[in-house]
């Protein structure tokens, strides 16, 4: 019987998955997190705290999932980037792989990051696009896929690492970038920006997880992207967004500088996904960003 595990469950992300997951056929549905919801919607919940590694293999030991979708990490915005944690969450990844090939495991999917890559001027290839992070996290996800790539070679189990560029969408943080201008936006209120020239492919949260639950149900090994393969710069994004509300004059372009090391391309090339799903086309910006306008 395939039994699927899904960590993160209540996340930005995570929610998508478990509606995907549940779409995708998947009867045998198990989730994480520290306070499991009061609503299971036919999801079996489990309450754990996976930043204890002992705490993460006794889940897995107990659950025993064919099928496991990693995406519990931290995310908390303004944060995450350099928060010690990351080394936690590591720790975790590595505590699941290895407890999930002990289990007797046969699919593992863990969700990256496009933080992982190098900054370059071309899109990123999972398998040619130098990975040298710039961020604590960055470098956690990297060695994070390094490990559980090692405990599916040694335990004989196939696994693939997800690499999500810019999501957005229902459920997303009030902090980050489209959710903070619509506020701002409706407010009437002026927005402070860089310059907006950094081209970025941003992903509606609903097509992410589309795609890693797509990961979930082919035997492919290795890392994937997780994008559009559409790169949009960060000012037209932000004018499609104030055109909304006839508010262009309230966009400050340049008032603000790019955070240090902050890439002016980062965009997936999106040729080895689309052949292991079966599929291209995901939603455009336009699309998700009128979706995103509209409250849910």
């Amino acid at each position: 019987m395939t039994r699927v595990l899904v960590t993160g469950a209540t996340g930005f992300i995570g929610r998508h998955l478990l509606e995907q997951v549940r779409g995708a056929g998947f009867e045998d549905v198990h989730a994480v997190c520290r306070r499991p919801p009061a609503e299971t919607g036919r999801v079996c919940w489990h309450a754990a705290d996976l930043r204890d590694p002992a705490a993460a293999a006794a889940l897995v030991a107990e659950v025993r999932p064919s099928h496991l979708l990693h995406a519990a990490w931290i995310a908390t915005p303004g944060v995450y980037l350099h928060a010690p944690e990351n080394m936690d969450w590591l720790v975790s990844g590595l505590a699941l792989a290895r407890a999930f090939g002990e289990a007797g495991g046969q699919r593992f999917v863990g969700v990256g990051s496009s933080a992982e890559y190098a900054p370059g001027d071309a899109p990123c290839r999972e398998d040619e696009t130098p990975v040298r992070p710039a961020s604590l996290y960055g470098k956690c996800k990297a060695a994070c896929w390094r490990a559980v790539e090692a405990a599916a070679q040694h335990h004989g189990f196939s696994a693939a690492w997800g690499r999500v560029f810019l999501p957005y969408g229902p459920g997303d943080p009030p902090q980050r970038l489209i959710p903070s201008v619509i506020a701002a936006l409706r407010a009437g209120q002026a927005i402070e920006t860089s310059h907006g020239r950094q081209v970025r492919d941003f992903i509606f949260a609903p097509d992410v997880a589309a795609q890693l639950v797509g990961l979930l149900g082919v035997a492919e090994p290795g890392v994937f992207n997780i994008g559009t393969g559409q790169g949009v710069a960060v000012r037209t994004a932000l004018e499609t967004l104030a055109d909304h509300f006839g508010a262009r004059p309230l966009l400050r372009f340049g008032a603000r500088a790019l955070a240090p090391g902050e890439p002016m391309q980062l965009v997936a090339e999106m040729s080895k996904t689309s052949r292991a799903l079966g599929r291209d086309g995901w939603l455009p910006l336009p699309d998700g960003l009128a979706r995103a306008l509209t409250p849910e």
